[in-house]
């Protein structure tokens, strides 16, 4: 239940990804993140599932600016791992966001966040399962790793597009 430090430019960099042109995640719907300031990167090469997240949140960007400045979702292809806290098992989570506090606390939310089709619930669940540890764990605690950058870890429920207000309520319970 430990996480340490790290820029940012030490774990994200552009890397050249290798699609098979038949496959859902070559089209990287770039049109549709182009004018979105928040979404790190120009494209978004990611299945059906996890466009639709990135449409989801799009919706909800204006409540969010409300309250947080400084957004920025960032597509994890392999840049980083967390790990089970039982077992060790490393997890690749499909997004991280961030979402500055407006109120001059220096919170920043960092938020675990995996879309996930319904055939795939069930054999990832342990997956699910170690958000919900994060989530808990880290419910009542900031971290501090330097003078004035303050964290609050957190992960939530699997977004499925089906399940989709499901996700938002529970992704809206965590920041409040």
């Amino acid at each position: 239940s430990k996480f340490k430090p790290d820029n940012l430019n030490r774990i994200f960099y552009d890397k050249i990804l290798k699609l098979s042109v038949d496959s859902e995640r070559a089209k990287g719907d770039e049109s549709f993140v182009a004018d979105k300031d928040w979404y790190v990167y120009n494209a978004n090469y990611g299945t059906s599932e996890e466009k639709d997240f990135v449409r989801m949140l799009a919706r909800q960007i204006d409540k969010l600016k409300e309250k947080y400045d400084g957004i920025y979702l960032i597509r994890n292809e392999r840049h980083f791992k967390i790990y089970n806290f039982s077992d060790g098992q490393p997890f690749e989570p499909d997004f991280v966001l961030f979402l500055k506090e407006k109120d001059g606390s220096f919170l920043t939310y960092q938020l675990f966040i995996e879309p996930k089709g319904k055939h795939l619930k069930a054999h990832d669940k342990w997956k699910e399962g170690f958000l919900k540890e994060i989530k808990d764990y880290f419910k009542d605690k900031v971290l501090e790793f330097s003078a004035g950058s303050k964290y609050r870890l957190a992960g939530v429920p699997f977004y499925n597009n089906q399940d989709e207000n499901r996700f938002k309520e529970s992704f809206f319970a965590v920041l409040e």
